[in-house]
């Protein structure tokens, strides 16, 4: 946090929504962005879905983008940031999931934002300890976050949070494409580049949503992911 700095909410801004298969979960997400974040500015990326979700993004007057086919998490938010960057010019983009487990009341953390001028990135960080979320959950929270945390070499406060918000000129360093492992290597290219990662609290919320993960799919993918890391450079502290 730097004193001196703008907030969030004086910057050109706007929020990103990588989307699939969410049209159950879209309509309330949407709504609950829209007090806080003008329609124009919410832009929905259909990862391929079937289901109707690009339609639901279109009939609530937001931007919707699309890919005809699906390409993970990571390729949805990299389209949207690249968009956000290259075609809005905006300065920041905040990113929530589709599945209806961030709460929009906490977007109002990121807008109150100043994050120091080498701030790259702000990860909402939820509380592990006496919340709703499952035991199985909080450790593989604990575990993942540790991991990338070394090799960031810096604290990463919680590396499975999609609610975040992106400074857009560390898009260059960033991924281009990806899955669910993405928004950890996100924090660890951001980091070695020489952007700061801040934080601000989130709530734990957790309802009846499923998930398009494949535990063992998707946590494949993220070793291979954690040992090219280590690979290319040392971990520190």
């Amino acid at each position: 946090m730097h004193p001196s700095a703008p907030d969030l909410r004086s910057r050109p801004h706007g929020a990103i929504v990588p989307a699939y298969q969410a049209a159950s979960t879209l309509a309330g997400v949407i709504s609950g962005l829209i007090p806080a974040i003008s329609r124009p500015d919410i832009l929905v990326v259909d990862d391929g879905s079937t289901d109707g979700t690009a339609r639901v993004g279109e009939a609530l007057g937001v931007t919707v983008l699309r890919h005809p086919a699906n390409r993970g998490k990571g390729a949805a938010l990299m389209t949207g940031l690249l968009h956000a960057r290259d075609a809005r010019g905006w300065e920041w983009a905040f990113t929530v999931d589709a599945d209806g487990q961030h709460d929009a009341a906490d977007l109002e953390g990121f807008l109150s934002m100043r994050p120091h001028p080498e701030t790259g990135m702000v990860v909402g960080a939820r509380a592990r300890a006496g919340t709703a979320m499952p035991w199985h959950r909080r450790f593989s929270n604990a575990t993942t976050t540790w991991l990338v945390s070394r090799l960031a070499g810096r604290p990463v406060h919680d590396a499975q949070s999609g609610y975040r918000a992106y400074r857009l000129d560390i898009v260059a360093a960033l991924p281009r494409e990806g899955r669910f492992e993405w928004e950890s290597e996100a924090l660890i290219r951001a980091s070695r580049a020489g952007y700061g990662i801040e934080k601000v609290p989130v709530r734990t919320v957790y309802g009846d949503q499923g998930s398009h993960m494949d535990l063992w799919r998707d946590s494949a993918r993220f070793l291979r992911m954690a040992a090219r890391a280590a690979h290319q450079t040392p971990w520190t502290r």
